[in-house]
């Protein structure tokens, strides 16, 4: 930058060198500079101007040297330019007039007058632009054709003119001003206010313009007047962006403050030093009633403050404008004072009085809460604790506070009074050394740091009372703290169990005595079915073989009679064993989906013949409103019909018998049915109807002998309903008939999840070795005849003894083994065979009991299913199939027509995130990944390398899992740890393989025809 050179030697002389280089020094002196350089300018300017008028000043002195003649007319010229040049030249007289020496003289001294003014104009406007130069404000001068007389650079710098000063000068405002139009918010109406003031030419004042990046100018305007003449026009702005947002946050935070104290839970109410109301919330409303427009400007004695404390409170008012000081101590604490409502009513509040100096002024700021409901409650809690307080000195109940360190601090009259002591002598005293017995001493330290943890817990303890007598206490401890929360001991709770006690042995002795009796009944039960069952089953299987055979109608007829027959001795022992399995909490529902008017017509269609054949109508009505398929346990809903419509049929000689079904109830989900059986039988007395479902009961001896039965089958209808869930009653009538009635709740079902077995026996078993190991030799002729038929290798042993000896020398598919047999048992013998013999091989018990724990010691022996004899031929068979790798030839378990997949791709569809791009990918990977595997793992089955076998499955569980496999799930983590056993089962191994590969492969078939088709 070029320094003036007078400038320069004056910041040589008088500033410092280290203050030069600042830059704001230097932005000073940049400004101070130019005015420098202006004013040489101008000087120069004015210089040649006087220059000028000097050469031409002597040219006329010259002329008139040699042109005398010219000198009269010259000197008239020059005295019309004096007379137009100064308006007091008038006043020279004629003699000086002519005087051209004086005239020159004269002209020389306005000359220099003229100079000095113009000089001191100069100096006025230099001020003058310094000032404008240097103020923060941008200062805008124009003339009235909008050129620029003068601009300052604040200007240039707030509305980014990419100009200085110095070029603007001059030159039109549009050439630099033009984007005012995009520079604020609302160009039109800006360019229609300038046109506005213009227009008007009259002094505007502060108005501000937003633009379009949120900063706020404030503009002013000055019109330019001379002899009443507009010559030009100032502008000036100013940046007052921070000015208006500061003001916005001031609003702001006002606003925010005003909506606190107006949604305060407490009434806010400020006064002045006078009393005068200045601020009323809406909780002050809401607390006294009187709006704020009411209030605001009266005095507070006027509203809230009650007559007896008014005097006071202008009192105290009066007091602190006087000392500055409080009267009494109400200033700054929380009190409880009175106060009314715009009703006149007087309630309790809690205030808070704060005195506030602001702008030397003084008000109080009241902060009110209402406690009408918490001095009520305070009320009851003082009732409430005097009440119990006297409930505690007075109840039957021993009540005992400790401290930390186990010393008894308060005893009521109850323990007391339990103890033996009186109370003056228990306080002082540790309870666990004075009443517990030594080998508890133990079990109260541990109860102490429970109660120093903050547990509570109750227990019994044999102790000893004053005089030394053994009695029990049922104690409840628990921590005790103080109001700051720390720990000052427990509290125990003592009441005397000692009579119940001695009850509760009482009932333990004859629990043990009932345990022995339902135990040796169900022992009882246990033989007595075996000792039935045993010759059963070899009536019912002999009788089987029989009907294979070629026979004569009356020999079938004998063989069908007798199979009828013996399958009615079977059902009564069923009953017995219901009834004991019911009694025993044995019996299990089993629900799952069925065909609700199929159950109907079964057992309209075996009990139809014998209807028919008494000369009855057997007819069943069932509610079209009823849903197809329902969910529950049909094979016991059956069990109960044939039971009643049975019933039924024996006691009606002549009529109809009526099944009728009906909806209670019909809901979304479920369905509230009322299954009705109307007949026209015998009937009996309302009396009996109260007690028939007891067990053996009949109304009469002669109706035992005339319609047989056991008078079991109506309490094992009750124990069933029951058991569903389920009522039943019965309304009857001498010689007019019986209506017996239940109601069932059933969950409505899903016609694809219905079931349908397969009963024709089609699995291919032969040539399977099998171990029959049977004590009674009907037993094992009718399984041999079974077996054979079958084309099954059949080994015989009579008991446990014989079965070990023979498993020494030989191996089998699968053993049959009888639980009681003589020598050696069926359940010892297993044991024996899986840790003796170490073999693997399946068992199937064949027992006579159906009870849970005999079928549970099976299990734990290590036999792998259970057969109920008197068996039927399919379940046999079914079970040899499912146990030997035969099964796979064929048939594996019985067959279910269900629409429900075998998969979930859930997981998959979770993963890919609506991909299905990858789902199908992750499918064929998986399909190839399968049909890989398979036959891989089967060859590494047959070649015994079960090491090969772990680490194919291990590979394929994953991606099982992720397809969402689970009916496979426990069989694949079987496989994959007996795999890995040191000495691995083949049989089983070769049992779980089959079954997962025919799973998979079942899986891909589906997921062929219904994914990738």
């Amino acid at each position: 930058m070029e320094i003036h050179k007078l400038l320069q030697r004056q910041i040589n002389k008088n500033v410092p060198l280290g203050l030069q280089d600042d830059p704001s020094f230097q932005s000073f002196i940049k400004t101070v500079n130019d005015s420098y350089l202006s004013f040489e300018r101008d000087k120069d300017l004015m210089d040649h101007s006087f220059q000028e008028s000097e050469k031409e000043y002597n040219e006329v002195h010259e002329n008139l040297k040699k042109e005398y003649e010219l000198k009269q007319q010259s000197i008239l010229n020059l005295y019309e330019s004096l007379t137009d040049l100064d308006q007091g030249y008038g006043s020279i007289n004629e003699e000086e007039k002519n005087d051209l020496l004086f005239i020159s003289k004269y002209l020389s001294e306005q000359i220099a007058k003229r100079k000095e003014t113009e000089k001191k104009l100069f100096e006025t406007v230099q001020f003058l632009k310094t000032l404008l130069e240097n103020l923060q404000s941008g200062i805008l001068v124009v003339d009235n054709n909008d050129t620029i007389l003068f601009v300052n650079q604040y200007l240039c710098d707030i509305r980014s003119i990419n100009a200085s000063p110095e070029e603007m000068i001059g030159k039109k405002t549009i050439d630099y001003l033009n984007e005012a139009k995009v520079l604020f918010k609302d160009s039109t109406a800006y360019k229609k206010r300038i046109n506005e003031i213009l227009l008007n030419k009259e002094i505007v004042i502060g108005e501000v313009l937003e633009t379009v990046d949120n900063r706020f100018f404030e503009r002013d305007y000055i019109p330019i007047f001379i002899e009443n003449q507009c010559i030009g026009h100032l502008w000036k702005s100013t940046d007052v962006t921070q000015k208006i947002k500061s003001k916005n946050l001031l609003k702001q935070s006002e606003e925010r403050n005003r909506i606190i104290m107006n949604s305060s839970l407490n009434a806010i109410i400020a006064i002045d030093i006078t009393g005068k109301i200045t601020f009323w919330n809406n909780q002050a409303e809401i607390i006294f009633g009187w709006k704020k427009e009411e209030v605001l400007g009266k005095n507070l004695n006027e509203t809230i403050i009650p007559d007896r404390h008014k005097k006071g409170h202008q009192e105290g008012l009066k007091y602190y404008a006087e000392t500055g000081k409080s009267k009494g101590s109400v200033l700054n604490k929380q009190i409880e004072q009175l106060a009314i409502n715009n009703k006149g009513q007087e309630f309790p509040v809690e205030i808070s009085i704060i005195p506030i100096e602001q702008n030397g002024e003084v008000f109080f700021c009241s902060f009110i809460q209402d406690i009408s409901e918490r001095k009520k409650v305070e009320t009851k809690l003082k009732f409430q604790e005097e009440k119990y307080r006297n409930i505690i000195a007075n109840m039957n109940l021993g009540l005992i506070e400790v401290d930390n360190n186990g010393i008894i601090q308060y005893a009521n009259q109850s323990f007391a009074s339990i103890s033996g002591f009186e109370i003056d002598e228990l306080i002082g005293l540790n309870p666990s050394k004075t009443f517990v017995l030594g080998k508890n001493i133990e079990k109260m330290k541990a109860k102490k740091k429970l109660h120093e943890r903050g547990i509570s817990d109750v227990y019994q303890m044999p102790v000893k009372n004053k005089r030394g007598e053994l009695r029990w206490w049922a104690i409840g401890g628990a921590p005790n703290y103080d109001d700051k929360g720390n720990l000052v001991g427990s509290i125990g709770i003592h009441l005397d169990i000692t009579e119940q006690k001695l009850m509760e042995e009482e009932l333990e002795k004859e629990k043990i005595k009932a345990e022995e009796a339902s135990k040796a009944k169900e022992i009882f039960l246990a033989n007595m079915s075996h000792e039935i069952r045993t010759p059963l089953n070899g009536i019912i299987g002999f009788l089987r073989e029989l009907e294979r055979q070629p026979l004569t109608d009356l020999q079938k007829k004998y063989v069908e009679n007798s199979t009828v027959a013996s399958k009615h001795l079977l059902s009564i022992i069923n009953n017995i064993l219901d009834i004991s399995k019911i009694e025993a909490g044995e019996m299990s529902l089993e629900i799952e989906d069925f065909i609700f008017k199929d159950v109907i017509n079964n057992v309209v269609a075996v009990l139809e013949p014998l209807a028919k054949k008494k000369g009855l109508k057997l007819i069943s009505q069932i509610s079209p409103e009823i849903n197809t398929v329902l969910k529950g346990d049909f094979l016991r809903l059956e069990q109960v019909l044939f039971n009643l419509v049975g019933n039924s049929l024996k006691f009606t000689n002549k009529g109809k018998i009526y099944l009728k079904c009906e909806i209670v109830k019909d809901s979304k989900a479920f369905q509230r049915l009322q299954i009705s059986v109307i007949d026209t039988g015998i009937g009996m007395e309302q009396s009996f109807a109260d007690i028939i479902f007891n067990k053996f009961s009949q109304e009469d001896k002669a109706i035992t002998r005339k319609f047989g039965g056991t008078g079991l089958g109506m309490a094992i209808t009750r124990e069933l309903i029951q058991l569903m869930k389920g009522e039943i009653k019965v309304q009857s009538e001498k010689a007019q008939g019986t209506t017996i009635s239940f109601i069932l709740n059933f969950e409505k079902g899903d016609i694809n999840n219905i079931k349908k077995v397969q009963e024709e026996i089609n699995v291919d078993i032969s040539g399977t070795n099998i171990l029959l190991v049977e004590d009674n030799i009907i037993n094992r002729m009718v399984a041999i005849n079974s077996l054979h038929y079958f084309n099954c290798e059949v080994t015989e042993a009579t008991n446990g003894l014989e079965a070990i000896e023979i498993l020494k020398n030989r191996k089998f598919d699968i053993i049959l083994m009888d639980i009681q047999m003589p020598e050696m048992g069926g359940i010892e013998a297993t044991i024996k065979i899986r840790e003796e013999l170490k073999l693997q091989t399946p068992i199937i018990a064949l027992t006579a009991s159906a009870f849970k724990s005999e079928v549970k010691k099976c299990k734990n022996a290590g036999m792998d299913d259970y057969i109920t004899k008197p068996f039927e031929e399919f379940d046999l068979i079914e079970t040899i199939s499912r146990f030997t790798n035969k099964q796979f030839n064929t048939i594996d378990k019985p067959v279910f027509e269900s629409n429900e997949k075998l998969y979930d791709l859930k997981i998959l569809d979770k993963i890919s995130r609506g991909n299905s791009e990858f789902v199908l990918k992750m499918i064929v990977i998986f399909i190839d990944q399968i049909e890989e595997i398979l036959p891989k793992a089967e060859a590494a089955l047959s070649s015994d390398n079960f090491l090969l076998m772990n680490q194919l499955i291990h590979k394929i569980k994953p991606s099982i899992e992720s397809m969402g496999i689970v009916s496979i799930k426990d069989e694949i983590n079987i496989l994959e740890i007996i795999t890995k056993e040191e000495q691995p089962v083949k049989e089983k191994i070769t049992h779980l393989f089959f079954q997962i590969k025919q799973t998979l492969l079942t899986v891909v078939d589906e997921l062929q025809k219904e994914t990738l088709d």
